[in-house]
Formats: structure tokens, sequence, C-alpha cells
């Protein structure tokens, strides 16, 4: 069925052994076959007649070095056509998004409009999953009508937790921030990524679907966008995040949007869209089957707090070192420095986040 969505695509150039471009099965004379693979990359085109950024991105990413582990595991399944109007091109990617999953593929998206990660998100309906959504951007869509506003509203019961990264003040009206603290939402500002990288991998860690919004890197490091912004996101903390979604155990899907050829100079956004892409595959093949839920390995600690407060037991991996706290039945990402603040017997904010959803 995917092949009645989708459009057939023509590589160029002649790679190396070693470039994806040699690695990768596509969308050429035949549909490929998708039961040996692990990872399905899709573009969404524009109607406009300009040049399709999802072919621009692509033809960047079979340049790069394929990665050992994923050698012929990445089946790029070509264009969906934008439809005559957004709804029809949702729609079809709702479709395709669900069969993908169904399959049990990792899908990477080369979408146009940020808003189209609802379709990914609406593939999870249907099995009565609820899962948890990260959006890295310089804005928070939670006004009314817009896209995390309608998820929040429509889908509330099959989201557990909406994260938002990277945002920037400035652009952000009251509103919305005092919607996303109401929610008691995960969120970590661009300030925050600036000084304390690593604490950002804790807003992907339980990510089913990560949305990225290429206006959250700076001009400067990313020309090729709708928005020309100052500041934002450098080229090597854009990556580092998409190597932390790519880590993240339950992450299926990987979308990155709002790119415009039209703005990009010498295709440098589209260079760096690619490698954002092969950043995402770098964690996917570091992948440890790490959370509770899947197995026993873990140094467990018991934090028994003052005033009556709900003791916390820490669990510190054995595989990979990285931290979870746990209240009653509920399960966070954290990290080392939230344990020592509980060992001091003072109150982290995430602990006191936690109590806010127990309630």
């Amino acid at each position: 069925m995917l092949e009645e969505y989708l459009s057939k695509i023509s590589p160029k150039g002649d790679y190396s052994p070693y470039q994806l471009g040699d690695s990768v099965s596509y969308y050429s004379d035949t549909f490929p076959d998708l039961s040996s693979k692990k990872i399905a990359l899709i573009g969404v085109t524009r109607n406009d007649g300009q040049v399709q950024g999802c072919d621009l991105i692509r033809e960047e990413f079979y340049k790069l070095v394929t990665h050992t582990h994923l050698k012929n595991s990445i089946v790029d399944i070509g264009n969906l056509p934008a439809g005559e109007t957004p709804a029809d091109t949702h729609a079809a990617l709702l479709g395709i998004a669900s069969e993908l999953k169904n399959k049990g593929l990792v899908t990477i998206l080369m979408g146009t409009h940020i808003d189209q990660g609802e379709s990914l998100f609406k593939s999870y309906i249907a099995s009565n999953k609820a899962i948890e959504i990260s959006l890295i951007s310089s804005y928070l869509p939670l006004l009314e009508y817009q896209l995390l506003h309608r998820i929040c509203t429509d889908y509330s019961d099959h989201l557990t937790t909406l994260n938002a990264l990277a945002f920037q003040a400035p652009f952000i009206p009251t509103k919305a921030i005092d919607t996303l603290q109401n929610l008691n939402f995960g969120h970590y500002r661009l300030g925050s990524i600036k000084h304390n990288m690593e604490d950002a991998e804790l807003y992907l860690r339980n990510a089913a679907i990560t949305l990225f919004d290429l206006n959250a890197i700076k001009h400067s490091d990313a020309p090729g966008k709708k928005e020309a912004q100052p500041n934002g996101l450098t080229n090597d903390e854009a990556c580092q995040l998409a190597r932390y979604a790519g880590l993240s155990d339950v992450s299926s899907f990987f979308g990155l949007f709002e790119y415009c050829p039209e703005h990009d100079l010498q295709n440098v956004t589209a260079k760096l869209a690619a490698q954002l892409i092969w950043y995402y595959l770098d964690g996917f093949t570091a992948r440890t089957n790490d959370l509770p839920t899947m197995h026993n390995e873990f140094s467990k600690y018991r934090c028994d707090l003052k005033d009556n407060q709900l003791p916390i037991l820490f669990l510190k991996s054995k595989r990979t070192n990285r931290w979870w706290m746990q209240l009653e039945n509920h399960t966070i990402p954290c990290s080392y420095a939230d344990y020592q603040k509980a060992a001091a017997g003072e109150l982290s904010e995430r602990y006191l986040d936690a109590l806010k959803k127990l309630h």
C-alpha cells in the first residue's frame, strides 16, 4: 500500500562502498523490500515549483559515511507529494506513518511544516498507547489551534508528557508559558541547554517522537529557514540533541521541518540537516535497551526526605551510568545532581515536578 502514496526518487552520483548512498535501498524502479530493514527515510515535497528541500537533504545525506552496524538496514521509500490541501498531506502521512510503525521500522521524516508532526503522533492512537513527545524549537506552538494545543486538547489520553527544548523567551507569549507550566510538561529553554547540554538528554530519553524545527538553529549556522534569528542552537548543539533523540530506546519517529532551500547559501542547511539525521542514527546504533522496564541491572539508592515527603528510590544503570528517580509507581529520568540533592535532604525541581504529576 505504501507505494500508492509515494513517488520514486533518483539519487545522484556514484558512491563509494563506505558512503550511505551505496548501502541505502531506495524506491527507484520497484518498491523496496522492507522486511529486513530497521530504518525508513521519507521526504515530503512542496507544490510551489521550487527545488525540493527533501531531495537536497537526501543528496547530502547519501554522501556521508555509513554506520557499520546499519549497512543495508536503511531504506529510502521516496517522497510524499504535497496534497491539494495541508489536510490531504496530513492524511496521507498518517497512513504511511501507521504502516511503518506497524512494521516495526524507525522512521525519519524530512517534512516541510512542523504541523506534519501531528500525523506522526496520531499514528499511535489506534494502538491506545500513551506516549511522550519532544519538540525542539525556538517557539512554543501552544496557543489555540496551534500544533501542541491541538495535541493536548484533542488527544490528551494518548499523551503522557510533552517536552519543549531550545525555546527562546522573547518569542513565547505569557499564556503559552502558563499553559506549559499548568500542564506540568517538561521544558528546557535555550539558555539551559547552553549551560548544561547533558541534562537535555533527560527530555529526550523517553520520547517516542522527536520533532526538530530547524528554526531552533541560529541563522549563521543554518541560513536555509523561514526565520532569520541571530540566536539559537549552534550546529554542534543541534547534532548532539539529534544523537540524544536517536539514543532513546523508545524513539520511533524523528522529524525535521521548516527547511527552505531558497534561502540556503551553498546548501549549508541541507548539509546540516543531513548530519542531524546521521547523528540520530549514531545514537540509534548505541541503544542498549536501558530503560528500567527493559532490564534489572541497576544499583538502587533510597533517599528518605524530611517533612513527610515521599521517599525517592534512585536507579543507576550499570550499563550506561544513567539515572532515574522512582516515586511510587512513577519513574522518570534524572541526573546524578538530583540524587546528590536528595541525599543531602534537598528537594530538586525535578522531584517537585514529579509530585505534581502524581497529584
